[in-house]
């Protein structure tokens, strides 16, 4: 069993993709929680210096300046704080919602069950972001209230993913057999259902926080994320527009910083589905 799982985590650390993933995420959290440290002009992220206004990056400004003469690479820095808030707050607020409603509909069935599955489609039934923009311009714009719809958008996904998951496995020898020993539904979700589900949940949850930031990204481009002047990158992008194409560098440095770290988290989900799918370890061999 741990030659197997040693081989698994061989084969994780070999796929290359995974690797520039996790090595893309510990980058943000890295540049997270050092930001006062790495940040050339940590206390001027949110000053105006109108003597350097849109510099374009050199040796001082590594990445230019904005609008408001502040270092791009400084409030790239404190935003990579903003966007881990959002994305861990918002999914784990979606998991803990979403994977018990899931659980119990899919374990005990009937009307409940129905009833629960019938409000998560009537969730599912309007894109996300149409339902996310919804709810953010209805409570007005800042970082409390983007978390809160997101939150209530995703909840269904897991919600869903579980419910199919443990309807799957509700059915199988070991679950009988320990309900036949006496096992309460309590025990029976807890310590048998979700364990054997996990793997699929922690997969949905890394694919889910890149979304997760790209929503937010997007809801902060259209005015609706954390008010001016906290340096948010959906905001700073929908800042820039009005000075493209010559500063150029304004859009496209929190733009690439987006991409990195949807990219980022979408490369670690594959790579974990691989490893922890028991059925793509055992076509590999990993037993």
């Amino acid at each position: 069993m741990k030659a197997g799982w040693r081989r698994g985590l061989n084969r994780f650390a070999s796929d290359r993709a995974s690797a520039l993933g996790l090595a893309l995420l510990v980058l943000l959290l890295v540049a997270a929680i050092f930001a006062p440290i790495l940040a050339p002009f940590p206390g001027d992220v949110a000053d105006f210096h109108t003597a350097n206004r849109l510099r374009p990056p050199d040796a001082v400004n590594w990445l230019g300046t904005d609008r408001m003469g502040s270092d791009l690479f400084s409030r790239i820095l404190f935003g990579a704080r903003i966007t881990i808030t959002i994305a861990v707050v918002a999914v784990g607020s979606a998991v803990l919602v979403g994977v018990p409603i899931g659980l119990v509909a899919g374990y005990y069935g009937g009307w409940p069950s129905n009833l629960l599955m019938r409000v998560s489609d009537i969730f599912l039934a309007v894109p996300q972001i149409v339902l996310a923009i919804a709810i953010a311009q209805t409570l007005g714009p800042s970082i409390e209230n983007v978390i809160l719809a997101l939150s209530i958008t995703y909840w269904p996904f897991w919600a869903r993913l579980v419910f199919a998951e443990t309807r799957s496995l509700k059915n199988e020898v070991f679950i009988e057999s320990a309900i036949a020993l006496g096992a309460s539904p309590l025990r029976v979700m807890t310590l048998h259902v979700l364990p054997n589900i996990a793997s699929a949940i922690i997969v949905r949850t890394s694919i889910g926080m890149g979304a997760t930031i790209l929503t937010a990204a997007a809801l902060g481009f259209l005015g609706l994320g954390a008010p001016p002047p906290t340096p948010e990158w959906g905001r700073m992008i929908a800042e820039s527009r009005e000075f493209l194409p010559e500063a150029w560098w304004y859009a496209t440095v929190p733009g690439i910083a987006i991409f990195m770290v949807v990219m980022g988290f979408n490369l670690l989900g594959d790579g974990l589905r691989d490893f922890l799918d028991p059925r793509i370890r055992r076509g590999a061999g990993v037993k």
